[in-house]
Parts: C-alpha cells; structure tokens; sequence
C-alpha cells in the first residue's frame, strides 16, 4: 500500500523523504507458523500473480528483476508474518541483520538465521529464556562458529536490551526517534554487533514495515543496479516502483540477491 508522503522530512543517507508509518507500532497477534511448503507455494502464487504483471513498477527489466528475485525479507522461514510489524517481525530482521552483517557467507547466514527463527529466538520472552550454550549449540549447527561464543552472548544482550530499553518491543525505537531515519540509524549503532553494514541490512529488509525507512537500497547493491543498467540513484529507483514500500524493499532484496549470488549477467543488455 502507497502511503502519502510527509513534507519537510529529515534525509538519511541513500534513503528517500521520511515516510508516514501508519499503525506500526501496532502488532498483531502471531499465528502458528506455516509450513515451508506452504509458504513457498504462497510466495510462488503471489509472485505469479503480482509481481511479474504489476503496474506499479514502471520498469520492465526492474519488474522481472522483482518478480524472479525479490521476495519478502524471511519469508522462506517459519516467521509467521514477515509482511507485518509485530514485535517477532522486527526482532527476526535485526537478528537477520547482525548475523548476516558477519565476515561469513551469505549462505551460511541463511541457514544460521532459518535456525535461528526455527528455534524461536526472534520471540523475546524465548530468547531470554536460553542459555547462552544452547544460543551457542544453535550458532554452530547453522555453521556460525567463528563468532558463535561472542554471537550468543550478543543475543543475551539485545534480549535484555530490548526488554528495558524497548519496552518489549523494538517497535518502541519508532517512537523514540519520530520516524526519523537518521535518529533510527543512530539509536540502531548503540546495539552490540549492529555496525553500518548490519543497519543498512536492516533497512533494506525492514522498509516494507517500517515505511520510513523508505526508499533506501544497501550503497554495495546500488553498484549492483548500475551494473545492470538501472541506474543507481535511489530517488529515480523508487519513482520507478511507484513510491511503494513494499515494491522497494522487493527490490532491495533482489538486487542483494544478484549481487552475493553473482547472476548481474541476467539482467545485463
């Protein structure tokens, strides 16, 4: 859904004009986890439905690149709502953003951030509960073990952290800030093990929920979208998209994706 832009933002860089974030900080209540199966069949329906012939993307070739690429942020795992702001939500992508933020490879912080969601610890009451050896038994499963000890004692922190801090809620960082993307920036750095590549992961996966955040692409994947012969100006990307959230995002994943996976050459002239 296309929100109306707010007037006289503050500018992050390489994001676009602040953007309204209707009922973000309302969470919904978390339903049973959907099988992967299912979830992959409902993403393949929606990509086939949507993406490919949406309107709403101007560009042919950035359409394609979203309708192949561009899932939403975890929605291959067991997150229940990956579309929606609920405080499992926003803990999975920081997660997601500190683990894959590490000098180790995508695919290994792929799966260590699928088990990591498995497990359960993208709910809070679940991560306080843990031991620090069982954080660490799951790192090393997933193939994280040259940071797993100083990893798991990470997660201890940010579990105690967003408990008094946040008020349960990483939502409340929202609040805090004004929507601002600079002042979100600023309070995300006082996080341990969340340094500017980690952020930037989080704003691109985060931006479909927290609209503010929007439009914003990792400065590595707009080479990525030079490259390609999209350009790599993020205002001009996200006129392109419609101004839409969700479509941007969409597109920051794929391009992310093209870039650690090394497929440039596909979308190429």
């Amino acid at each position: 859904m296309v929100t109306t832009r707010s007037q006289n933002k503050t500018h992050e860089p390489n994001s676009g004009e602040k953007r309204s974030h209707s009922e973000a900080t309302t969470t919904t209540q978390a339903q049973e986890p959907e099988t992967k199966q299912k979830k992959t069949e409902s993403h393949n329906s929606t990509e086939a439905n949507g993406n490919e012939g949406d309107e709403s993307v101007s560009n042919s070739k950035i359409r394609q690149l979203i309708s192949q690429y561009g899932e939403l942020p975890l929605s291959q795992t067991d997150l229940s709502d990956p579309d929606k702001p609920t405080p499992d939500t926003v803990l999975a992508l920081l997660l997601n953003a500190i683990l894959s933020s590490s000098r180790i490879s995508h695919a290994l912080a792929a799966k260590t951030v699928d088990l990591v969601i498995k497990v359960g610890y993208h709910k809070l009451d679940v991560l306080k509960k843990s031991s620090w050896e069982e954080r660490t038994e799951v790192l090393t499963e997933g193939g994280y073990t040259h940071y797993r000890e100083k990893t798991a004692t990470m997660m201890g922190d940010l579990a105690q952290l967003v408990e008094d801090k946040y008020e349960g809620d990483l939502n409340t960082i929202l609040k805090l800030t004004s929507e601002d993307p600079t002042k979100i920036r600023a309070e995300l750095k006082n996080i341990k093990g969340l340094g500017d590549v980690g952020i930037n992961i989080f704003f691109d996966t985060a931006q479909h929920i927290w609209t503010c955040l929007a439009p914003f692409i990792d400065p590595r994947s707009l080479k990525t979208a030079k490259a390609i012969g999209i350009g790599d100006d993020v205002h001009t990307l996200w006129t392109k998209v419609s101004e839409d959230p969700e479509q941007m995002c969409r597109l920051a994943v794929a391009l992310t994706k093209l870039r650690l996976d090394g497929k440039e050459k596909e979308f190429k002239d």
